[in-house]
């Protein structure tokens, strides 16, 4: 049996991250380990995991060299994992919000044997007013553009055969929508299998980096075009809907 580790990368999180890590060491998996990256926070998000490591046996955490970028800090804890455990075995990253059911990870990983790159689900987002949205996780939906994919990040389990051949897994030249540029670059190339069962809760902020910080992601979003050499119109028709969206938004 496979182990699992899950990445959890927190700055400040207090206000959630007591119930995102009580979703995880929830998980019927018996084989789960949780790695909690604090990335020097200011506020109670030091306590909260000391609390959880004295609890939970495997609850573990990380404190890198310096603050750092929300990639950076992700790399990090790969690569201190990476350093301490045998391959192979899967990981996923959680941010400090989050929510996961309690078999997450025991649904996804009953098909390890199989030897995909990565298992991916469905699930929901939620709203601070707990409005629930049901989504769909899944790379055959369409082919991820600079401005989205259909795949969250949050929904994924990765091999750790991803981690082979020496190349970041996420490139820190994209600091805010890493996660669209990773699917832009590995998507074509990962097998992938996919299960319809809702398994995360992705909670969406009204103070979303995504949300307001139009520009910089803009310019992150040309970069992904000019780097895999995408055809202009595909960025074109991606700002034309994304303005549209940000118009007509409820």
């Amino acid at each position: 049996m496979l182990t699992v580790h899950l990445i959890v990368n927190v700055f400040n999180g207090e206000k959630y991250l007591a119930e995102t890590l009580e979703s995880l060491v929830l998980q019927d998996y018996p084989k789960v380990l949780i790695h909690c990256i604090d990335n020097h926070s200011t506020d109670k998000t030091a306590e909260i995991i000391s609390e959880f490591k004295s609890k939970y046996a495997n609850v573990m955490s990380w404190l890198p060299p310096t603050h750092m970028p929300l990639v950076d800090a992700r790399l990090f804890a790969l690569s201190e994992i990476t350093k301490t455990q045998e391959m192979p075995f899967y990981f996923g990253f959680c941010d400090a919000d989050d929510l996961s059911t309690p078999d997450w990870a025991s649904k996804l990983m009953a098909f390890a044997d199989l030897n995909y790159d990565i298992l991916t689900c469905n699930g929901y987002t939620f709203d601070e007013n707990k409005k629930y949205t049901p989504v769909d996780s899944c790379l055959s939906q369409w082919r991820p553009t600079p401005f989205g994919c259909p795949v969250f990040l949050r929904s994924v389990l990765f091999s750790s055969e991803n981690l082979k051949d020496g190349t970041a897994l996420l490139d820190n030249n994209f600091p805010i929508i890493y996660d669209t540029e990773f699917w832009l670059r590995r998507g074509n190339d990962l097998s992938c299998l996919h299960i319809s069962d809702r398994l995360f809760y992705k909670r969406i902020h009204s103070d979303s980096m995504l949300l307001n910080n139009f520009f910089p992601v803009l310019l992150e979003r040309w970069g992904m075009l000019k780097k895999h050499n995408l055809p202009l119109s595909r960025f074109l028709y991606g700002l034309f809907r994304q303005l549209l969206n940000m118009v007509f938004r409820p």
